[in-house]
Formats: structure tokens, C-alpha cells, sequence
């Protein structure tokens, strides 16, 4: 009986010593994810609607079909656009942060937040081009504290100029400047009938 006793005390134990070095590892690894990825500095995802009425009366006052989209105020639409992709996150990921900033056809995400409760802040570049009224932004790479990964991670972010400006212009042309676009419209009159009848 005192031999199946202390074997049963050896197994016990092993088990103790397998489910410490399990607790171990796991606080180990959520260390070291944290160190790898913590965030240098604090954002929000607060933001204030681009005031397109202004842009529009500046257009009709000079006649001149074209505005431009400050840095500040394409950041503001990146974050607007961002949260309204929140559904489509990965599970656990919840962003608490972001700064848009636009460098001619380049553009840097500084994100904030925390995937399954490790706070983490990390670096995306984008690259921007126009697809017909849409600001496209491609992900080209990542950098966090202490690592890189280059290549795309997540699905392109598109910001549809439509949502923001009359149905019936159309956007002709835009230039991507070190801090600003330089958006240039056409009219549409044939989505005219169409916004009358409504």
C-alpha cells in the first residue's frame, strides 16, 4: 500500500511541476509579446466630421470644382473609417488608438490597442492610390517596438469620397501632395434626375 501511495504522490507532483512550467511559459510569452509590441505612446480613436459643407460652398464661391483634404482632415476620415470596420477585426483585437499620417502616396498608421487584453502599439504603412471616388490604402508592412514584418496583413481600407461630397460630382482627378490631396471633381448630371426624384 505505501509503494501505490508514494507513486501516486510522484505523479502528483509531476503534475504540479508540468502545470507550473505550463503557467510559467504562458506568463513568459505574454511578457514577451508585451515587450516585443508595447506601446511607445497613447492615442484615441475620438474624431470630428470633415466639414464638407464649407468645402462646398468654397467650390461653388470660386467656381472651381476641386478642394483639398488636409492632413488632419484625411486623418479624421481614415479613423472614421476604421471604426466602421471594427466588425471585422480579428477575435480578441480591439484598437483604442490611431493616427493617420500622409506622405505623398505613402501613408503611416500609428495604432494603438490590445489583442486578448496585451496592450500593444505597432506601425503600418500604407501605400494610397485612387480608384474611381475612393481613397484605396494597401497595407504594405508593419513595425512594432522590436521587430519588422513586411508584406500585406490586412485587407486594403477604402474611404469612398461619395459619402462626403454631393452625388453629383464625380471625383476627376487627385494629387497626392507631402501633406495634403488635392482632389479635383467633374459634374455628373446624369445622376441629377435620379437625386430629384428622391
Amino acid at each position: 500500500m505505501s509503494v501505490t501511495r508514494s507513486k501516486a504522490v510522484r505523479i502528483r507532483l509531476w503534475i504540479i511541476c508540468i502545470l507550473s512550467g505550463i503557467i510559467a511559459l504562458l506568463i513568459i510569452g505574454a511578457g514577451t509579446l508585451y515587450w516585443i509590441a508595447a506601446p511607445e505612446r497613447s492615442l484615441n480613436l475620438e474624431y470630428t466630421d470633415v466639414d464638407t459643407t464649407a468645402k462646398i460652398i468654397s467650390m461653388v464661391e470660386t467656381k472651381k470644382l476641386e478642394t483639398t483634404i488636409s492632413q488632419d482632415e484625411f486623418n479624421q476620415l481614415a479613423k472614421q473609417e476604421l471604426l466602421d470596420r471594427q466588425h471585422e477585426f480579428p477575435l480578441g483585437l480591439k484598437l483604442t488608438g490611431a493616427q493617420f499620417t500622409l506622405h505623398n502616396q505613402n501613408v503611416t498608421a500609428d495604432l494603438r490597442g490590445t489583442y486578448w487584453g496585451i496592450p500593444f502599439g505597432a506601425l503600418l504603412d500604407f501605400h494610397i492610390k485612387r480608384e474611381e471616388n475612393r481613397l484605396v490604402l494597401d497595407h504594405q508592412a508593419t513595425h512594432v517596438r522590436h521587430g519588422d514584418f513586411s508584406g500585406a496583413w490586412i485587407e486594403p481600407i477604402t474611404i469612398s469620397l461619395t459619402k462626403y461630397f454631393p452625388a453629383i460630382v464625380n471625383v476627376n482627378q487627385m494629387e497626392f501632395a507631402q501633406d495634403h490631396i488635392q482632389v479635383s471633381f467633374k459634374l455628373n448630371l446624369l445622376s441629377l434626375p435620379k437625386l430629384l426624384l428622391r
